[in-house]
Order: C-alpha cells, then sequence, then structure tokens
C-alpha cells in the first residue's frame, strides 16, 4: 500500500511539474524590412561559389591562385566597403576588415570562413563549382558552408555604407580560407587583434542555423540553435606489432585480437555522461514545446537525467553526443595479404571530447581496452573550448534579431559537436556564439560536406537581413 501510494504521489508530481512546463515568454520586436537588390546578391554569390576554394591539410596542394582570385573578387564585388574599410592578409588565407566606427571600445567580430571540403563532381546532379540557380535554388559546394555567411556579411556591411551608415563600435571581419583543415590563418588573426589590444564584446561565427521542420523530439516549430561553445578534438592512432608468420599456423592470441578488443571496448563501454549547462538550457527551452509526453521527461530532468543517458548511449548519433566524450573508429589497417598474420596493426580513432573530459582523460578510457603492448601517437588534438554566458547582453542581442526575422522560432543554445574558427577567439573574447542566419531544412542541413549542398533563394536573403538587422541593433 505504501509504495502504490508513493507511486501515485510521484506520478502525480510528474504530470504537474509537466503541465506547468509552457514555453517561455518572448517579445518580438519588429524593425522595418531591409530593401535588398536580390539580383544583384545572388549574382555575387555565383560567382564567389565559382571560386574552386578547395583547402587540404597539405598545403603544397592547396592551389593558391585560385585563393588569391577569391580575395580579389571581394575588391570588385563591394568597392564601398573596400573605399571606407582597411583590411589585411594574415596567415596563408586570412583576411581582417576593420570598419570603423564611433568607438573603438567594445567591437565586434562577424566571422565566416570560404574554403570547402572537396566535391566529387561526377556524384551531383548540378556541378558544384558553377554557382547555378535552378528553380529558386543556389547549387554549390560552399551554399552552406559557409560562402553564403561570408556573402552575408559583406552585402549587409556594403548596403549599409551606401546609407551613410556608421556603427557605434567598431566592426571587424574575420575570414579564413583553411577552417576545413584546422589551419593557421585565424589562429594569426586573433594574433593581430591581442597585439593590438582589442577585447570584442561578441564574436559571431557559423554553427547553429533555423530549422524549418524543428530537431527535437516532440518539437515540430521552427528551432534556431546558438552554439556557446564547442566540444574538444582529438585524432590518434594506436599501434601494434608482432612477430608476423604464416596464417596457417596462428598464435591463440593475436593483434588483431587485441585491435578487435579494442573496438568492441569502445562500442560498448562509453565515457560517462555529463548534462552541461547548454544542454539543460536547450532541454528546458524546447522541450517546453513538446508533445505531454516529451514535457514529462524534460520538466523533470531530475529524475530522467540517467534513463536519458542510457537512451541516448543505446541511440548514439546527435543527442549522445551532446553528453558525452565519443570514440569513433575511423581508420583500420593489419596484413596486405589473406595469408599472412600481420606484423604490424594500427587503429585510428577520432574522439570529439566534452567540456568535462580533457585529451588525457579520454586517451586513459582509449587505453583501457588494450591489453597488450601497444604505442598511442596523437596526431592532432584540442581541447574544448570554455562555454559562453548565456546571460549576455550579446546573446539577448543576437535573440531578438533572430526572433525579428522568425518570431514563431524557438531560440536555444546549445553545444556544438563539430569545431569551427571561432574557438580561436576565446583566447581575446568571452562572448563567442556560433549561429548562421540560415533557414534550411534538416534534409538541406545533411547536405553540408555531401553531395549536391544547396540553399533557397529566400534563404540567402533572409541570411542578408538577420546581418544587417544585427549590426543595427549592436551599433
Amino acid at each position: 500500500m505504501i509504495l502504490l501510494i508513493i507511486i501515485a504521489v510521484l506520478a502525480a508530481i510528474l504530470i504537474i511539474r509537466a503541465s506547468l512546463f509552457k514555453p517561455l515568454p518572448t517579445t518580438v520586436t519588429h524593425t522595418p524590412k531591409e530593401v535588398l537588390n536580390e539580383d544583384q546578391v545572388i549574382a555575387h554569390f555565383q560567382e564567389l561559389l565559382r571560386h574552386k576554394t578547395v583547402s587540404n591539410i597539405d598545403k603544397s596542394k592547396m592551389e593558391m591562385d585560385i585563393f588569391k582570385a577569391f580575395q580579389e573578387s571581394l575588391i570588385d564585388l563591394y568597392p564601398a566597403i573596400h573605399k571606407t574599410c582597411t583590411w589585411k592578409y594574415l596567415g596563408d588565407t586570412g583576411i581582417l576588415y576593420h570598419w570603423k566606427g564611433k568607438s573603438p571600445n567594445n567591437p565586434i567580430v562577424l566571422m565566416s570562413h570560404y574554403d570547402v571540403v572537396p566535391a566529387e563532381e561526377t556524384a551531383w546532379e548540378i556541378a558544384p563549382f558553377d554557382g547555378k540557380v535552378i528553380d529558386g535554388v543556389v547549387w554549390g559546394r560552399g551554399t552552406l558552408d559557409t560562402k553564403c555567411t561570408l556573402l552575408s556579411v559583406m552585402e549587409s556591411a556594403e548596403h549599409l555604407i551606401k546609407e551613410e551608415f556608421v556603427p557605434e563600435h567598431d566592426i571587424y571581419f574575420s575570414f579564413s580560407g583553411d577552417e576545413e583543415v584546422s589551419g593557421e590563418s585565424a589562429p594569426a588573426i586573433v594574433t593581430h587583434l591581442k597585439e593590438k589590444g582589442i577585447r570584442p564584446q561578441l564574436v559571431l561565427d557559423e554553427g547553429g542555423v533555423v530549422i524549418k521542420d524543428g530537431i527535437f523530439p516532440g518539437v515540430n516549430k521552427q528551432t534556431a540553435v546558438i552554439g556557446v561553445g564547442e566540444k574538444g578534438y582529438i585524432d590518434l592512432e594506436v599501434q601494434f606489432e608482432s612477430q608476423g608468420g604464416h596464417a596457417s599456423a596462428p598464435p591463440r592470441h593475436g593483434i588483431t585480437g587485441a585491435m578487435g578488443r579494442l573496438m568492441s571496448g569502445l562500442e560498448e563501454k562509453s565515457m560517462n555522461p555529463a548534462f552541461m549547462e547548454p544542454v539543460m538550457e536547450m532541454f528546458n527551452r524546447l522541450g517546453r514545446h513538446s508533445t505531454f509526453a516529451y514535457k514529462i521527461i524534460f520538466a523533470n530532468m531530475w529524475l530522467f537525467k540517467p534513463l536519458l543517458a542510457l537512451l541516448f548511449k543505446k541511440q548514439g548519433g546527435q543527442m549522445n553526443a551532446l553528453i558525452r566524450t565519443t570514440t569513433a573508429v575511423t581508420v583500420l589497417e593489419g596484413s596486405k595479404a589473406y595469408n599472412v598474420l600481420p606484423p604490424k596493426g594500427r587503429v585510428g580513432i577520432n574522439a570529439r571530447i566534452l567540456n568535462t573530459d580533457t585529451m588525457d582523460s579520454t586517451i586513459r578510457h582509449i587505453s583501457g581496452f588494450i591489453k597488450v603492448p601497444h604505442k598511442i601517437q596523437v596526431l592532432n588534438g584540442r581541447e574544448a573550448s570554455p562555454i559562453s554566458p548565456i546571460q549576455s547582453e550579446a546573446f539577448k542581442t543576437l535573440e531578438t534579431t533572430i526572433l525579428d526575422l522568425w518570431p514563431d522560432a524557438v531560440v536555444s543554445p546549445y553545444l556544438m559537436i563539430a569545431g569551427t574558427d571561432s574557438r580561436h577567439f576565446h583566447a581575446i573574447c568571452e562572448n563567442v556564439l556560433r549561429f548562421a542566419p540560415m533557414e534550411i531544412t534538416k534534409e538541406e542541413l545533411n547536405l553540408i560536406h555531401s553531395n549536391n549542398e544547396r540553399i533557397p533563394v529566400d534563404s540567402v536573403m533572409k541570411c542578408v537581413e538577420c546581418y544587417v538587422k544585427l549590426i543595427r541593433r549592436l551599433s
């Protein structure tokens, strides 16, 4: 009887809390619609897309004349900016514009990158570097990642400068051409700003977007997510050695078995979960718009955290990546012949490190599954970034601007599981936010780094307008 009473009381608490878990109030302040020249904006976009700015981790394989041509095209396309602003080339491919405002204090940095990943051209329906517009959609590598944001920054500034608008604070445009390969251009720009004593009030880079059809469980509304931090990253290689020999007389335990146990262990035993502030706030904001069944969960995280951690672990994917460090085997090598025991073996692992973990703790976790002599070589790595405050004026201003254009959207912070150049700017700025004002579907989101990357013309124009409105608000 007592147990039934306890269960009934608990159920009542859960249902009452879910019933009270209503959407947070928002204030939408509409500003006049910006009048933009769509034909000119799209023509400029097409020009930028036609530059095949494919970056490569091996600098000798980058066609630097193409990157130079891209930089020169900006001078041709945006005469007002290049008459009003100063600019410097930093690092291998970096460009830093300086638009002087009424005060040099509390400047703003708007970021993007203009390099792109390779395209398997024969697999595309439309050639990836032709910049064609078909039925109101712009096709091409870089449309989503992320020449659209670079275009929008430049178009918004050109538009405002032609209006003789002068910002209240200095504005910097930071563009790199080697973001996709974690190059040195963005760090060079940060070093330059640091040496000048410049500490921005806001740095805005790519990251979250506006998803038309919802991406959160039980939520069908538009969602706009702003990255306030990003996970760390490590590429490492576990190396094994053996005597090798003929496959007709294998030993009882060989290095391939050790490699298999390592891979199996990584899949079966994840690192400990942690529900960080950006993730909890995302559950809090978006969960209020979900169906009642989901509200019972998200309104009662004090009870359901362990269940969610277990569920996300079994499902894998993005939700799991939000709450724990993930490890993925991406490279595997053994013998090169079927009848030869491998004298050497290697397992390549990519880990994305949650802010509560470190590179060292991740390596210890991986090593725990290996019971034979081995060597671990770290090929590339970085710790997770700091978390920018959600309560800042910078975040609120960006949120207000988003709601101006997308009044029905649910705006939320989140933790980025991928990496951006913006991580370098934490050295000089507390408020580093990651949001690209592109309105796209889940299907279009999945085209990033994939075949047939494309974006609707309407989304391009709203992206430009969002930057115009943001600059006005920040001024």
